[in-house]
């Protein structure tokens, strides 16, 4: 099958390999763009707690987060990283430093997962997104929490221009399917697919069914098709 997904430009590698060993052709959309952050102030607030060694644990959700932050400053030792996913902690090692792997995201498996956080600082460098159920659930734990907008997404690519290309379209994230362009008519052409459960949220909030649900990665989404 010839399967449109959505992906920031700086996060497409190995997509292409990673669609042939199912068996499909990849096409990459990115109905997205990162851009620098609206207010730059919290991301260079976060890098100078760093540099003071006044951060306990630094968690990245991507890979571009990792790059936005280090490019600016990078953590002591005895800082505690925590990538979520492989692609993230592989970023975090091309700055010669290793990091903790955390497979899925949820807020309350974080949460569960850093064990006692009472008293700790955490740092977030993320997508400049508000995630207040991350953040409530670290700070319940009596954690300070510092959060960093290192980049933002603005529209990128529409997905309607290579509607009648393409077999299927996976949309890996609620903002990629808000910014793509797709109506709900379009999923009589193809089969529509969604990474995880929020995203499938997003997409029935604006009237589009998926087919198929993944558990949050491309592979098994593949596999179910």
């Amino acid at each position: 099958m010839k399967i449109a997904v959505t992906k920031l430009e700086e996060k497409s590698e190995g997509i292409n390999e990673l669609f042939r060993r199912y068996g499909h052709e990849a096409v990459i959309v990115s109905t997205m763009r990162a851009a620098p952050p609206a207010d730059p102030a919290p991301l260079s607030r976060l890098a100078e707690m760093i540099s003071k060694n006044k951060i306990d644990i630094l968690i990245f959700t991507s890979a571009l987060g990792v790059e936005k932050l280090f490019n600016i400053v990078k953590p002591r030792k005895n800082v505690r990283i925590v990538s979520v996913g492989p692609k993230t902690a592989k970023k975090v090692e091309e700055y010669g430093i290793r990091s903790e792997v955390i497979g899925n995201f949820s807020s309350d498996h974080f949460a569960e997962y850093l064990g006692d956080i009472s008293g700790k600082t955490i740092g977030i460098a993320r997508v400049e997104v508000p995630n207040p159920e991350l953040v409530s659930s670290l700070t319940s734990g009596g954690a300070t929490v510092i959060e960093a907008p290192a980049y933002r997404l603005v529209t990128g690519d529409s997905i309607v221009e290579i509607l009648d290309d393409i077999d299927a379209v996976i949309f890996t994230s609620a903002k990629s399917f808000e910014l793509s362009g797709f109506a709900p008519e379009y999923a009589k052409k193809i089969k529509v697919v969604a990474i995880g459960q929020k995203t499938a949220e997003a997409m029935r909030k604006h009237g589009t069914n998926p087919e198929i649900v993944g558990n949050g990665t491309l592979e098994d989404c593949l596999s179910q098709l």
